[in-house]
C-alpha cells in the first residue's frame, strides 16, 4: 500500500461551539500530528444605531505580533479525561513563538496565508490599486502582495494601512480568517510524527472576545466580538492496528506558572495640594486627603506606607451666622441658653465660640460670647449654661451672632508623618488616622498651603523570592518569562496590545535558584548583555531583530525622539515593547525559586504591578499498558 493511499484528510466540525469555547472530538484512530485549525477568527459588530450601521467592520484589528492567535485563550488536548497537553495564555505564548519564524519562511507563508508568520518587507509599496501607497513606519511589516481591503471585505479603509498580521477583524463570517498549525503550540504534536490510537481524543479551545485585548484604529467603534465557527483538519492514517499496543512515548510539554509582581516604588515627591484638601467626619479620627488627578500619578501612594503632611493650619469649623435676630432664648431664673441654628451638626461636649451677641434677658453679652460647652442638642438647637441666671424670659442676640466650633485639630496634630490607612482605586484620595476623633463633619478643611511628601528613598524595592509549585519534581528543559502588565498603551502603539507586549522593566534583575543553587551568576540576569546571552542559549531561533523593530513609542527605559534610533541597539532592541527573559535548565528540578527586583520607571508599564508569566518546557511520558492510558512527568 503506498503512502498516498494510506492517509485520508478529514474536515471535522466542532461537537460544540460558542463564543467562549469550542470542542472537537476525533474517532479512535491513528492521526498524523499535523493537526490544523482553519477558518479561525472573529466577527466584529458595530452599533446598529450608529452612522455606519450595517457596514462591515474596520475598527478593531488583530495584533501585529500574533494575528488570529490573539483570539485563542487556551488550548487543551485530552484523551477522555486525561490531559495530554495544553498551552495556556495563548496570546502571550504565540507572541513568543512568532519570533521564532525565519524571515524567508514568513514571507513565503504570507504570500498565500493571511495572518500567518511575520513578514519583514518595509518599503512604501502599493498595497491595493484603489487604496494607493500605504503609509509606513519602521515597525510596520507588510508583505508586498496582500490586498487588505479585498481580504477583509472592508467598505472603507483608514488612510494608513495596518501592518501585516494587523488585519482588521471582518464584519461578516466570510471575511478574513486565518489558520493555526497546532504543532506550533502543542509540543506533544511537535515531537511526534504520528499520534497513537488514543480513546476519546478531544481538542478543547477557549476563546478571548474581550474588546479591550485588541487594538482599535479609532475610525469606527465596535460593540462586540463573536467567534467564527472553525474547522479541524486531520490526516487519518489507515491500515493501522485496531488496538493500541503497549507503549511508552516520551515527549515535551509546555506548562505555565504565574507570579504576581508588586508595584514598583517611585522617587520621593513633594506637592502642594489644592485648597482645603481634608475631609473630616464627626466622631472619627480618620481624615480623607484629596489630591489632583495629575498628582495621583506622581505620588504613587500605597497602603501602609508613610506620608508626610506639611503646611496645614489649625482646623476649625467655619463660623455660622444666625439666620435671624432672635436666635438666642433664655428663661427667667435659669442659666440655660438655647441657641437656634438650622442643621448645626454640633454634639454634646463640643466647645463652640459665640461672637457678636448682645445682652439677652438680663444675661450680659460677656456671659454669652466666648467659648461655651454644649450640654444638650436637637437637630436645629443646642444649649449651654451661662455664668448667671436670666432675669427675664426673652429672645434676642442680634442678626450678626456667629457660632464657630472650637478647634478640632491643631497644626501640630496634622503636620507630621502618617501611615496611610487606605488609598482609593484611582489614587486621588487617601486616608490617614489622627490620635483623636473630629468633633464635626466637613468635606473641605486645611487651607491652601497643605503639602504632601511621599517617603524618601523609594527608588528601589527589596528583591523578592517566589517559590515555584508547577515546576517542582519535573525535568525542565528551559524557562521563558514574559512580563504581562495591565497598564494602558499609548494610542500610537496600536500594533501590539497589553496582552501581547512584554515591556522591559527598569534595572530588572532576575535570578533562578534551582535545587538551592543559583542557576545564573550571583547578580542574576541584570544587563542587556546577559539577557541576550541567555536568550540565545535557551531560544536559539528567536528572531531578535524583530524585537528591535518594535517602535520606540512603547519604550520603557528610554524615550527616543529619532525614529531611526528605535531600530538600533541600545536605543531600541530589548528596551522596547517586547522583552522576554529565558534560560536553559536541562535537569530535574526538586526546588525552584525566582528572585526578582526592579526599580520605578517613567512609564506606566515599568512601575505597575504585573504578572510574570513563566512558560516552561517539561518532560512527560505517555504510557499505554493493557489498554490503560497514563501520563506522567
Amino acid at each position: 500500500m503506498s503512502l498516498s493511499n494510506s492517509v485520508t484528510t478529514e474536515l471535522i466540525d466542532p461537537r460544540s461551539h460558542s463564543n467562549s469555547r469550542t470542542e472537537f472530538r476525533l474517532d479512535d484512530a491513528y492521526y498524523s500530528s499535523s493537526l490544523k485549525l482553519v477558518n479561525v477568527g472573529l466577527i466584529a459588530s458595530k452599533n446598529p444605531q450608529g452612522a455606519d450601521a450595517g457596514a462591515n467592520s474596520a475598527s478593531t484589528i488583530y495584533p501585529q505580533i500574533n494575528g488570529v492567535m490573539q483570539c485563542i485563550r487556551n488550548i487543551y488536548l485530552y484523551s477522555g479525561t486525561t490531559l495530554l497537553d495544553s498551552v495556556q495564555n495563548c496570546a502571550q505564548y504565540s507572541a513568543i513563538q512568532a519570533l521564532k519564524t525565519p524571515n524567508q519562511g514568513s514571507m513565503d507563508l504570507n504570500r498565500d496565508l493571511l495572518l500567518n508568520g511575520m513578514g519583514f518587507s518595509q518599503s512604501p509599496i502599493p498595497v491595493d490599486g484603489d487604496i494607493g501607497v500605504a503609509a509606513r513606519k519602521p515597525e510596520t511589516l507588510c508583505t508586498q502582495d496582500q490586498s487588505l481591503k479585498a481580504a477583509c471585505k472592508l467598505t472603507n479603509t483608514p488612510a494608513e494601512i495596518p501592518a501585516n498580521n494587523q488585519c482588521p477583524i471582518a464584519g461578516q463570517e466570510d471575511g478574513a480568517s486565518g489558520s493555526v498549525m497546532l504543532s506550533q503550540l502543542l509540543q506533544m504534536l511537535d515531537g511526534m510524527s504520528v499520534l497513537p490510537r488514543l480513546p476519546n481524543l478531544r481538542l478543547l479551545l477557549e476563546w478571548d472576545t474581550n474588546l479591550a485585548h485588541y487594538p482599535d484604529l479609532g475610525a469606527q467603534k465596535n460593540t462586540s466580538l463573536s467567534v467564527i465557527r472553525p474547522t479541524l483538519v486531520a490526516e487519518k492514517i489507515l491500515g493501522m492496528p485496531d488496538e493500541t499496543p503497549d507503549l511508552a512515548v516520551p515527549y515535551m510539554s509546555t506548562i505555565v506558572e504565574r507570579f504576581n509582581i508588586p508595584k514598583a516604588h517611585g522617587a520621593d515627591v513633594k506637592e502642594t495640594l489644592a485648597a482645603d484638601p481634608f475631609a473630616l467626619t464627626n466622631g472619627s479620627a480618620d481624615i480623607t486627603v484629596t489630591v489632583s488627578t495629575a498628582q495621583s500619578s506622581i505620588f504613587d501612594l500605597r497602603q501602609n506606607e508613610p506620608v508626610t503632611i506639611g503646611g496645614a493650619p489649625d482646623i476649625r469649623k467655619a463660623a455660622s451666622t444666625a439666620a435671624n435676630a432672635t436666635s438666642i432664648s433664655v428663661t427667667s431664673g435659669s442659666p440655660n441658653v438655647v441657641c437656634t441654628l438650622a442643621a448645626h451638626g454640633f454634639k454634646v461636649t463640643d466647645v463652640i465660640t459665640i461672637a457678636n451677641s448682645a445682652d439677652v434677658g438680663g444675661i450680659v453679652a460677656a456671659n454669652l460670647n466666648g467659648d461655651r460647652t454644649i450640654t444638650a442638642v436637637t437637630t436645629n438647637t443646642f444649649t449651654f449654661v451661662a455664668v448667671a441666671n436670666a432675669t427675664g424670659t426673652a429672645t434676642g442676640g442680634g442678626g450678626t451672632v456667629s457660632y464657630q466650633l472650637e478647634q478640632a485639630f491643631a497644626a501640630a496634630d496634622l503636620n507630621q508623618t502618617f501611615i496611610i490607612k487606605s488609598v482609593a482605586a484611582n489614587q486621588e484620595t487617601f486616608v490617614i488616622t489622627l490620635d483623636k476623633a473630629a468633633n464635626f463633619t466637613d468635606a473641605s478643611e486645611g487651607g491652601g498651603a497643605v503639602t504632601v511628601e511621599t517617603v524618601a528613598d523609594k527608588s528601589s524595592i527589596t528583591r523578592q523570592s517566589h517559590r515555584s509549585q508547577a515546576f517542582t519534581n519535573k525535568f525542565v528543559r528551559e524557562l521563558v518569562l514574559f512580563n504581562l502588565t495591565s497598564g494602558s498603551l499609548p494610542a500610537a502603539d496600536q500594533y501590539v496590545t497589553q496582552q501581547t507586549r512584554s515591556p522591559a522593566q527598569v534595572n530588572e534583575v532576575l535570578q533562578m535558584v534551582v535545587n538551592n543553587v543559583n542557576h545564573i551568576p550571583d547578580q542574576g540576569i541584570s544587563s542587556e548583555a546577559l539577557r541576550c546571552l541567555y536568550l540565545n542559549s535557551a531560544q536559539p531561533s528567536l528572531n531578535v531583530p524583530y524585537i528591535a523593530m518594535l517602535g520606540d513609542s512603547g519604550a520603557q527605559r528610554l524615550a527616543v525622539a529619532d525614529q531611526k534610533k528605535a531600530m538600533i541597539y541600545p536605543y531600541g532592541a530589548l528596551r522596547n515593547n517586547f522583552s522576554i527573559t529565558a534560560a536553559k535548565i536541562g535537569k530535574r528540578v526538586d526546588d525552584l525559586r525566582f528572585e526578582h527586583q526592579r526599580t520605578y520607571g517613567s512609564r506606566a508599564g515599568s512601575h505597575d504591578a504585573y504578572v510574570l508569566l513563566c512558560f516552561g518546557t517539561v518532560a512527560r511520558t505517555l504510557t499505554v499498558k493493557n489498554g490503560i492510558l497514563n501520563v506522567s512527568y
